[in-house]
Protein backbone atom coordinates (compact mmCIF):
# COMPACT_ATOMS: atom_id res chain seq x y z
CA UNK A 1 0.00 0.00 0.00
CA UNK A 2 2.91 2.18 0.33
CA UNK A 3 3.62 2.44 -2.83
CA UNK A 4 0.66 3.00 -4.15
CA UNK A 5 0.59 6.44 -6.26
CA UNK A 6 -2.64 8.03 -4.83
CA UNK A 7 -1.78 6.93 -1.59
CA UNK A 8 1.04 8.82 -2.06
CA UNK A 9 -0.87 11.68 -3.46
CA UNK A 10 -3.11 11.81 -0.92
CA UNK A 11 -0.46 11.87 1.84
CA UNK A 12 1.40 14.60 0.22
CA UNK A 13 -2.04 16.62 -0.26
CA UNK A 14 -2.27 15.86 3.49
CA UNK A 15 0.50 17.21 4.36
CA UNK A 16 0.27 20.31 2.15
CA UNK A 17 -3.22 20.74 3.74
CA UNK A 18 -1.58 20.54 7.50
CA UNK A 19 0.90 22.79 7.17
CA UNK A 20 -0.70 25.89 7.86
CA UNK A 21 0.93 29.31 8.81
CA UNK A 22 -0.44 30.64 11.99
CA UNK A 23 -3.40 33.59 11.18
CA UNK A 24 -1.58 36.98 11.53
CA UNK A 25 -4.25 40.21 11.35
CA UNK A 26 -1.62 42.75 11.79
CA UNK A 27 -1.28 44.79 14.20
CA UNK A 28 -4.42 43.65 15.88
CA UNK A 29 -3.32 39.58 16.12
CA UNK A 30 -2.53 40.02 20.37
CA UNK A 31 -6.26 41.13 20.53
CA UNK A 32 -7.73 38.72 18.00
CA UNK A 33 -5.90 35.97 19.80
CA UNK A 34 -7.24 36.52 23.44
CA UNK A 35 -10.73 37.49 22.06
CA UNK A 36 -11.05 34.81 19.46
CA UNK A 37 -11.39 32.03 22.38
CA UNK A 38 -14.00 33.75 24.27
CA UNK A 39 -16.25 33.42 21.28
CA UNK A 40 -15.21 29.71 20.65
CA UNK A 41 -15.60 28.84 24.42
CA UNK A 42 -18.50 31.16 25.56
CA UNK A 43 -20.27 31.80 22.57
CA UNK A 44 -23.84 32.60 24.57
CA UNK A 45 -21.77 34.75 26.92
CA UNK A 46 -19.76 36.60 24.21
CA UNK A 47 -22.83 37.42 22.42
CA UNK A 48 -25.04 38.63 25.38
CA UNK A 49 -22.20 40.58 25.91
CA UNK A 50 -21.75 42.25 22.88
CA UNK A 51 -25.57 42.97 22.75
CA UNK A 52 -25.51 44.74 26.05
CA UNK A 53 -22.42 46.67 24.77
CA UNK A 54 -24.34 47.90 21.69
CA UNK A 55 -27.37 48.43 22.88
CA UNK A 56 -25.69 50.47 25.28
CA UNK A 57 -23.65 52.54 22.65
CA UNK A 58 -26.23 52.88 20.79
CA UNK A 59 -28.65 54.35 23.51
CA UNK A 60 -25.73 56.96 24.25
CA UNK A 61 -25.67 58.10 20.53
CA UNK A 62 -29.18 58.02 19.43
CA UNK A 63 -31.07 58.74 23.15
CA UNK A 64 -34.21 58.49 23.39
CA UNK A 65 -34.72 57.75 19.94
CA UNK A 66 -33.81 54.52 20.40
CA UNK A 67 -36.85 53.96 22.09
CA UNK A 68 -39.24 55.73 19.61
CA UNK A 69 -37.04 53.63 17.16
CA UNK A 70 -37.67 50.04 19.06
CA UNK A 71 -41.33 50.57 19.39
CA UNK A 72 -42.21 52.06 15.73
CA UNK A 73 -40.19 48.66 15.08
CA UNK A 74 -41.93 46.43 17.23
CA UNK A 75 -45.77 47.83 16.79
CA UNK A 76 -45.59 49.62 13.05
CA UNK A 77 -46.73 52.29 11.82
Amino acid sequence: MRDDKVFRLMIDKMHEVAVVPPQQVGPFTPLYKRIVPWFKYFPLKSAVIVALFVSFFLYIILGITLVKLASLLQFGF
